[in-house]
């Protein structure tokens, strides 16, 4: 009787252990599960000691380079380089996406749209009215593919919605452009385009 009743209570708390456990581990997943919008500043390698991030330029949007030790809040302060990346719907197909306005600058919108020539996708920007609703149309709005960690740092890939297979891009324009002009180039799928890592400045 003596055993079976010790056996019995092994058995409980053996489960009381389980499922505290998994209490943890379930309430630790929810907490790592940031809700959107989230502030980032998109950098990719250029080098060993290089990052290339994007920036505002006028009215346009460029590639910049800058050393991997240069601190990233004073980044946000020298250059406006940091981005609201906000959930939003696609305009038909009412498909979860993203859009991406400037954080020190929030009526300002990314957009992905025609060079001026026609035979590229530059990225670009729109200033507003309004800080909480977008210009209007899919042009404004990304899908953002998740991609592997860079040394635990979140890393994505960035797809127009309106030109699909289209990724923002670390490649040059054409020699009609300003070299630093920020494009978008064509891909077969998220994994072959730029992979951006998303960096807080907090």
């Amino acid at each position: 009787m003596y055993k079976t009743l010790t056996m019995k209570n092994s058995i409980v708390a053996v489960l009381a252990m389980i499922l505290l456990f998994s209490c943890k581990k379930s309430n630790t997943a929810v907490l790592l599960e940031e809700p959107y919008p989230h502030q980032w500043i998109f950098t990719a390698d250029a080098s060993a000691d290089k990052y290339v991030h994007l920036e505002l330029a006028g009215n346009n949007m460029k590639r910049s380079e800058i050393l991997k030790t240069y601190s990233l809040a004073q980044l946000t302060l020298d250059r406006y380089c940091e981005f609201n990346v906000a959930e939003s719907k696609t305009e038909f197909t009412n498909e979860l996406c993203y859009t991406i306005q400037f954080e020190r600058q929030r009526k300002r919108w990314l957009f992905a749209g025609n060079s001026s020539n026609g035979q590229e996708v530059h990225l670009g920007t729109t200033m507003t009215s309004s800080e909480t609703a977008d210009p209007g149309g899919d042009g404004y709005k990304f899908f953002i593919h998740e991609m592997p960690k860079v040394n635990g740092v979140r890393t994505v890939t960035i797809e127009s919605v309106d030109k699909p297979g289209y990724y923002i891009s670390t490649s040059p324009p054409g020699f009609n452009y300003s070299p630093t002009q920020a494009t978008l180039t064509q891909h077969t799928s998220p994994q072959s385009a730029t992979h951006w890592q998303c960096r807080s400045a907090k």
